[in-house]
């Protein structure tokens, strides 16, 4: 049975400041802060320990329960792109927005608190589009692949939106927005008067109890009910509007709402990239302060960089030979019924033995070309650093041998046409990382690991180019697999004999807007891609625009 109540005026939990790394408004240039939390300039998306409850948890919308007293609390929310702080206009300040987990055997159990001044809702049927009210959204990615993940949607007056993704949306998601989770429980507290902004309200609760059960048929190998040491992506985003207030109702305004997330998407302002969201590691420790765990808390570290190579400038301009072959292409390993295996002839083309880097590409920019294939954000020291100066440009010291990224479709295929050279098409990309032998990695068969390449986060940000030897192909390509991702020339499309995919806006009965289905190859997997997509197999993509944190290119001549 789904719980459906709202409750007013309960004590509401003790709220604190907003953190660091919150800004509210438009900066005539990028801002850049070193990290979410302010203290490393490396990176790693946010961690939370959940740990297990003695006891279920009533469901209704108060937190006065003691497991909601015990259990750890969230660093309040932050902008949705930290740590690249250029923010759309948001007229509205942020309020104080956390989140807390338990689990038992049969259910995760989910405790979200946020302040509002004036707490309103218009939306009362069940699966529609609940962002165009303030709201708080949960996205739970339990194989941790980013395939196959669900969303939630609610706002103060319990409307429920939840709903499936077989995989993203830059992916060509096969949204189902009638799902139905089987089991969820939800209920609302207002902690105030709703829909009457003539006094002030301290804001609304939240409380999900989700059955294992449901959350099981999508985990893929993950256990459910989960064991100590078990991980799951998992974000929270809120969505708050300035409000109306000429009625007697609040109600938003026709603007851009503000986004506040839990774990912030590093420069994104797009959710739907299950690589950003935050990291849900289980513990079978008990809630409370006496029942700690110390190893689990220290989950998420981040290693020491390898010691960049030697390289000259003769070196970074080597390309590597390869010969015509036939070879296997697919399936990729998450999209099996898209993108099957089929075979395919290659013909022989060089590739650049390393990914463009930020010295060749400050190269490009000074030669005279259009200033549209730079970036603001390319100017972050720490995770680019090519400077505008009036009309030239310079780097950062130390990032020259850097992989370059925030590149869009558009200027990687501009530099490669003066370079003298083009972008590699999905085939030509595979055959490099494959081999006509089918490898599962560039480098082989072996798992990845932080010697083989930079994922998942690692090293909290790009390395120099070939700084993996370990990893380095059988034909002598470097960083085919982690550190940045790579453009290739050819449009996302199904492989022969793959059922067609549905882009955004041709299925889901909400989304107004002509289909987005002009999407780029992405291969590589990248720095923030999680461990399963490292497979050479694995098919990325997204629109020609993207300005992405990991996002480079290599080029290929024929």
């Amino acid at each position: 049975m789904r719980a459906t109540s709202i409750v007013f005026a309960i004590p509401f939990l003790a709220v604190g400041v907003v953190g660091p790394g919150v800004v509210s408004a438009r900066p005539e240039t990028p801002v850049f802060s070193v990290n979410a939390d302010g203290d490393d300039a490396r990176w790693q998306p946010r961690t939370y320990v959940s740990y297990r409850t003695p006891r279920p948890v009533i469901v209704d919308g108060n937190l006065d329960e003691e497991i909601w007293w015990s259990a750890e609390w969230s660093d309040p929310f932050v902008f949705i792109s930290a740590p690249l702080l250029w923010p759309s206009p948001h007229p509205i300040e942020p309020q104080d927005t956390r989140m807390a987990m338990v689990w038992d055997d049969e259910n995760l159990y989910v405790a979200i608190r946020l302040q509002e001044e004036n707490v309103w809702g218009r939306l009362t049927k069940r699966d529609t589009v609940i962002y165009n009210d303030n709201d708080i959204e949960m996205f739970l990615d339990p194989s941790g692949d980013g395939a196959d993940y669900f969303e939630i949607e609610m706002n103060a007056l319990n409307t429920m939106w939840d709903m499936f993704h077989d995989k993203e949306y830059h992916r060509a998601s096969a949204l189902d927005a009638f799902y139905d989770i089987a089991g969820l429980r939800h209920a609302v507290a207002v902690h105030g008067t709703l829909n009457y902004h003539h006094d002030r309200d301290v804001g609304w609760t939240v409380e999900i109890q989700w059955p294992w059960k449901a959350i099981g048929e999508h985990a893929g190998d993950n256990p459910v009910p989960p064991v100590r040491g078990t991980v799951m992506r998992v974000d929270f985003s809120r969505v708050q509007y300035p409000a109306d207030y000429s009625g007697l109702s609040a109600g938003p305004m026709q603007s851009q709402s503000g986004d506040w997330l839990w774990s912030p998407l590093g420069g994104l302002y797009d959710v739907h990239h299950p690589e950003m969201w935050g990291r849900v590691v289980f513990t079978d420790s008990l809630s409370g302060f006496e029942h700690i765990d110390v190893d689990m808390e220290g989950w998420s570290k981040l290693y020491e960089p390898p010691s960049p190579p030697q390289l000259s400038s003769q070196d970074l301009d080597e390309m590597v030979y390869l010969p015509e072959c036939t070879l296997t292409l697919g399936p990729d390993p998450s999209d099996g019924v898209h993108s099957p295996a089929h075979e395919v002839k290659v013909g022989a083309f060089w590739m650049d033995k390393y990914e463009v880097t930020v010295e060749r590409f400050t190269r490009f920019l000074n030669s005279g070309v259009s200033d549209e294939f730079y970036s603001g954000y390319m100017a972050d020291p720490d995770y680019c650093g090519i400077l505008r100066e009036g009309s030239k440009y310079r780097i950062v010291p130390g990032r020259e041998q850097y992989p370059v990224v925030f590149v869009t479709y558009d200027a990687a295929l501009a530099y490669a046409g003066w370079a003298g050279k083009k972008l590699p098409t999905e085939a030509q990309w595979e055959r490099a990382a494959r081999g006509p032998e089918g490898r599962t990695y560039p480098w082989g068969q072996e798992p990845p690991d932080p010697g083989y390449c930079n994922a998942d986060f690692w090293f909290g940000g790009s390395t120099p180019v070939g700084s993996f030897p370990k990893g380095v192909s059988p034909e002598g390509i470097h960083d085919l697999g982690g550190n940045a991702k790579e453009w290739c020339l050819d449009l996302y499309r199904s492989y022969p004999g793959g059922e067609r995919m549905v882009f955004l806006g041709e299925k889901e009965p909400f989304i107004y807007e002509p289909p987005v289905n002009e999407l780029f190859v992405i291969r590589g997997g990248g720095w923030t891609k999680q461990l399963p997509n490292i497979r050479a197999a694995y098919r990325g993509a997204d629109s020609r625009s993207r300005k992405f944190i990991a996002l480079g290119f290599r080029c290929v001549k024929e």
